[in-house]
């Protein structure tokens, strides 16, 4: 690519790319200009400086994950709430990074991403919460999906960097009946009961089916 031809977004989707295959340790100013083919200083007459890039970058790749449109749809606040793990799920399978620049909000909170927070708070005010709690709702709900994914990107981006991720471990051994160690008395019953056979993708969506009924029980606890 020539100077000449260089663009804003060309950048953020080299840098994207780049993070994408590398992680964010590898993003730098240079490595993009490099895979570019153009000088280091010519990006910087486009993006000011890597929080500005890392900010662009987190809402572009929001851009590309959106929440469908509910018009004529019928969906309840919990079908929100299940669209929105299955497209953010999918969002951290393809971009890994993205779970620690959505951690930071000096990061999080462009335009696209606003609005994935309006739709999610639109579902919620079916509650009748004000506006102010079912911000913090799409807030426990946003924490609870990355949280939950946390453990498989961890794994993925250690693998990456050549670290076995899949010996076995405490909770295993003891759910197999081998304990490691001795077994707390809290946990004894647990010993030899077998490994669940649920993925991670299951226990996120039975979390959030808790998390739901949570949020549905305290608003009729209030009412009464």
């Amino acid at each position: 690519m020539t100077e000449a031809k260089l663009h804003r977004s060309a950048i953020i989707d080299t840098a994207i790319a780049l993070a994408d295959e590398e992680g964010l340790d590898a993003l730098s100013m240079r490595r993009i200009a490099d895979r570019m083919g153009v000088g280091a200083m010519s990006l910087y007459r486009h993006i000011a400086n890597k929080d500005e890039l890392l900010a662009a970058m987190t809402d572009e790749v929001t851009r590309r994950h959106p929440y469908p449109t509910v018009e004529g749809q019928g969906w309840t606040w919990r079908d929100r709430v299940r669209i929105a793990a299955e497209i953010d799920w999918d969002l951290y399978q393809r971009h890994p990074w993205v779970i620690l620049t959505f951690a930071m909000p000096r990061y999080s909170f462009g335009p696209h991403s606003m609005a994935c927070l309006a739709w999610l708070v639109e579902g919620f005010r079916e509650l009748d919460v004000t506006a102010r709690e079912a911000m913090q709702m799409a807030f426990s709900v946003w924490n609870y999906i990355s949280g939950a994914t946390l453990p498989q990107i961890s794994s993925a981006l250690m693998t990456r960097k050549g670290i076995d991720t899949d010996g076995d471990n405490g909770l295993r051994a003891l759910l197999e009946g081998t304990p490691n160690w001795p077994v707390p008395a809290a946990l004894a019953e647990l010993q030899g009961a077998g490994v669940s056979d649920l993925t991670s993708e299951d226990l996120l969506f039975l979390g959030l089916e808790a998390l739901c009924d949570g949020f549905a029980a305290r608003v009729r606890h209030r009412a009464t």
